[in-house]
């Protein structure tokens, strides 16, 4: 009973420390309890495996919902309902190992799901590599086609939340979802957007970059052709290759995104051609003999008719006016490279997540009136009942009540959730009055 004693002692010591070292890494710099997050399911019963957990795609619907899809060894699609205030895995997407910012919605609430393998992973890259000119961007080249020898390609599903949502779902349940098939052969849909005008959705693909269509009446496919030919490797990591993770559709159809040599692209839907325009995004650029380095778009968010938000995978902030093609640099919120996820907020600030892979990512927001806003690291501490520290994150919405939300992208993921409002900062960084 003695030794028993001290054992319990020793555990409940250790209990307290554990839970006053979780309220020290909390981060004090803006009102915490605006900040929480959810399990991916109920613990022990429906939550998303570890391995299968982390999210790289959000989509805030006009039903309120907000509706996520997982990367791992096998891809889970998830919905987190408002009136509950908890979050419901909706069953294992068919032959999907990843859905990579690729989740938009049409006209009438249905939602398409663009698939392919889990591109939150790094290459297996070869340890041998022959002499001679080129060779490591060729030997990176193969070693990136290695992964898709044997795949099939990326597929578009479609889920109709009217008739999937209300569904318990167990481990190993499927999503009721329908296959309309595969994008572009052995290759994953690396980002989706919707043309509701056109009824037709454009996708971009890892690693060929190809730029295709969707055509919801027609049902069928259509491929444009590269997007960008030039094989560059700025990443977001170094062995990935340089390819655009998000389009954007505008008012008059055209989509846009980042091309060869930094430039801005878009295709235009009346002549079905992909063009340049004379607007290069902010980043790191180096020429050589053989080979240009260029950076990349991570994230475009429009507003209104002719504004588009944008970050680059060297972890710039610019904005464009499409209708004028004048592109502006608005600063780099933090030192190092890539803006990992970013999104606007009803209060018209931008809100990013920046930080390179497997280090500690950080919170930032945007506006014109305050400059950049530093938050922190996303740590939640409910002590004694729950406490985490987030380091990855790779998605980000903004639902229709104004919440942000944030999807982990670690495993064991979690969906973070921040509720602007309040006394925002407390010394937050802003370039625009330096403390």
């Amino acid at each position: 009973m003695k030794y028993q004693r001290v054992y319990s002692i020793i555990i409940l010591l250790i209990s307290v420390n554990s839970a006053l070292q979780a309220q020290k890494c909390v981060n004090p710099n803006f009102e915490t309890h605006r900040l929480d997050y959810r399990d991916i399911g109920y613990p022990a019963a429906t939550e998303i495996p570890a391995d299968n957990s982390p999210v790289a795609a959000l989509l805030a619907h006009s039903n309120g919902k907000v509706y996520g899809a997982t990367s791992g060894k096998q891809s889970h699609l998830f919905v987190n309902d408002y009136m509950t205030n908890k979050v419901y895995p909706l069953g294992e997407i068919p032959g999907a190992k990843g859905v990579h910012h690729a989740l938009v919605e049409d006209g009438e609430g249905l939602v398409y799901i663009g698939t392919g393998l889990n591109e939150l992973e790094l290459p297996v890259l070869s340890r041998d590599i022959p002499y001679g000119r080129r060779t490591i961007e060729e030997q990176l080249w193969t070693d990136i086609k290695n992964r898709y020898k044997d795949y099939e390609g990326g597929h578009i599903y479609l889920y109709d939340p009217k008739t999937g949502d209300d569904d318990v779902y167990l481990a190993g349940a499927k999503a009721q979802v329908t296959d309309l098939g595969i994008a572009v052969h052995g290759n994953s849909i690396y980002a989706m957007a919707i043309n509701h005008t056109k009824n037709k959705i454009y996708g971009i693909s890892y690693p060929d970059a190809i730029f295709f269509e969707y055509d919801l009446k027609l049902k069928s496919f259509k491929c444009h052709g590269e997007w960008m030919a030039v094989k560059s490797y700025p990443g977001p990591e170094r062995s990935w290759r340089g390819v655009p993770r998000s389009l954007v559709c505008m008012y008059d159809g055209k989509v846009y995104s980042s091309g060869d040599n930094g430039l801005m692209y878009f295709f235009d839907p009346e002549t079905g051609k992909i063009q340049s325009t004379d607007m290069r995004i902010p980043g790191e650029y180096w020429e050589t003999q053989n080979y240009n380095g260029f950076p990349v778009v991570e994230q475009l968010v429009p507003e209104g008719d002719s504004t588009v938000w944008g970050s680059t995978s060297d972890g710039f902030i610019f904005s464009v006016s499409v209708t004028d093609e004048k592109l502006v640099v608005l600063g780099k919120p933090r030192v190092e490279r890539r803006v990992r996820a970013m999104t606007l907020g009803k209060d018209r600030r931008l809100y990013m997540i920046c930080g390179e892979k497997d280090n500690v990512c950080r919170m930032f927001s945007y506006s014109g009136w305050e400059g950049f806003l530093d938050y922190g690291v996303l740590g939640v501490d409910r002590s004694p009942y729950y406490a985490k520290i987030g380091y990855q994150f790779d998605a980000m919405c903004t639902a229709g009540d104004g919440t942000i939300f944030i999807g982990e992208g670690d495993r064991r993921a979690k969906l973070f959730f921040y509720i602007p409002g309040g006394n925002i900062m407390k010394g937050a960084l802003n370039p625009t009055n330096p403390r």
